[in-house]
């Protein structure tokens, strides 16, 4: 008589289980924001498992934005924990996805995180967001006949406006999208100088109607100015696609 033999599951490795167990606490809720996680000394007798073991488990944690350790006091539940993967995540995506479709597709992800933004901030100033908003409109008016700082500090100003506004979740998300796709959109949009007044014109409207409080204003300006810049890339897609 043939005897099938059964296969054991297996157990996963005591750092696996040490990362898995700690991850569902804080995304349960058992540990929130700010509480102390147990200490390595307890993690070791509580899992029977080495202190290399119980370190490398810490550090996957700080490494997913859900731990944060403090010298000489222990390892503590993020303040903001799983907003770093959000961003990464929309970092790596943004990165890896280069064709035309899909990078339109994230200018307009773009174009609703900052309409919602702009309206907070003209209901609920932010002085230091003025202020920040204000120097890069400085530090733009310098670099007229440099496209390439203009083009950042273009995006400095946008990235103040999200900031500013105070929303934490889209500020992840726009943490995540800028790094790739703003210096794209400001090398291959900044290429002709004649852009510059246009573009420090519609900024400038911006600054003003956030400053008169004008939430309605500020959106309708933002929208033409971000709409108006989507329509110059997408020339500059169709230039650089055509067969010469």
């Amino acid at each position: 008589m043939c005897v099938k033999k059964t296969r054991k599951s297996k157990t996963p490795p005591v750092g696996e289980r040490i990362i898995a167990e700690l991850e569902a606490k804080i995304i349960g809720g058992i540990y929130q924001a700010g509480d102390r996680i147990p200490t390595e000394e307890r993690l070791v007798a509580l899992y029977a498992a080495s202190r290399a073991a119980v370190r490398e488990a810490v550090q996957v944690l700080k490494a997913r934005g859900l731990v944060v350790s403090r010298r000489g006091s222990g390892s503590y539940v993020a303040a903001d924990a799983g907003a770093q993967p959000l961003g990464d995540s929309l970092e790596r995506y943004a990165a890896l996805r280069s064709d035309a479709q899909t990078y339109l597709e994230l200018l307009d992800l773009r174009l609703m995180v900052e309409s919602f933004c702009v309206r907070q901030l003209a209901l609920k100033p932010n002085p230091a967001a003025l202020a920040r908003m204000h120097a890069c409109m400085e530090r733009m008016r310098a670099a007229k006949e440099d496209l390439r700082r203009f083009g950042e500090e273009d995006i400095s100003f946008h990235q103040s406006i999200v900031e500013g506004a105070g929303h934490l979740l889209f500020g992840t998300i726009y943490r995540g999208l800028m790094p790739h796709i703003g210096r794209r959109f400001a090398q291959l949009t900044y290429t002709d100088t004649a852009l510059v007044g246009q573009r420090m014109a519609d900024h400038g409207a911006i600054l003003q109607a956030i400053a008169d409080g004008d939430a309605a204003g500020a959106e309708a300006c933002l929208r033409t100015h971000l709409i108006s810049s989507r329509e110059n890339f997408e020339k500059t897609l169709d230039a650089v696609d055509k067969p010469v």
